[in-house]
């Protein structure tokens, strides 16, 4: 089911991103980051959605200020673990990098920790000790996904947890926009 949700919401930014960026009144523009920017949504309790505006802006800059060929470098994203801190690019916690690539503007990054914030940087690893950050996202929470004490407050995100690992049972017999439930009376209506 999420993997339907992961492919609606990469189709619609394509369809935006043919249809020359109109994004007024579109249900997903939320996520769509300004130019120069990487934006963050959550889309899973453990699962992060990144956008961002492929531009040959940072190809020149990169090579104009390192003097490299950006076609041969690989672009990273980090994954800065920065719960309860003021971020400034070196005080995470810890961090993990993924290769990506940069002409597909989009990807998913998975195995997020709960109840951490997380904040990812774009950027190309110009040698092995030395990352050139392009884009930082916007801060990431994610949920509890235990309920503190019994306390009730997260009853959402339990049941989002629970719906994450069992699929409904209509999923075979739903049509896009509608569920259709079988009716034992249904000859008595249409007789």
């Amino acid at each position: 089911m999420f993997a339907e949700m992961e492919e609606e919401m990469i189709n619609e930014i394509t369809t935006l991103r043919e249809d020359g960026r109109k994004i007024t009144n579109h249900p997903s523009t939320d996520f769509i980051p300004l130019k120069g920017e990487l934006a963050a949504k959550l889309v899973t309790p453990r699962k992060l959605f990144l956008f961002w505006e492929v531009s040959d802006i940072p190809k020149k800059v990169i090579e104009l200020f390192f003097n490299l060929s950006f076609e041969n470098l690989i672009p990273v994203v980090r994954v800065y673990d920065v719960t309860d801190l003021v971020f400034n690019g070196k005080n995470a916690h810890h961090f993990f990098e993924i290769a990506v690539p940069y002409q597909n503007g989009h990807w998913f990054i998975k195995g997020l920790v709960a109840n951490r914030s997380y904040v990812a940087e774009l950027g190309i690893n110009i040698s092995e000790k030395e990352f050139f950050p392009l884009f930082r996202s916007n801060t990431i929470q994610t949920p509890m996904m235990k309920i503190p004490n019994g306390n009730d407050m997260n009853h959402d995100l339990i049941h989002l947890k629970q719906h994450e690992e069992q699929p409904p049972k209509w999923i075979d017999h739903v049509s896009t926009y509608s569920y259709y439930m079988e009716s034992k009376n249904m000859e008595d209506i249409n007789g």
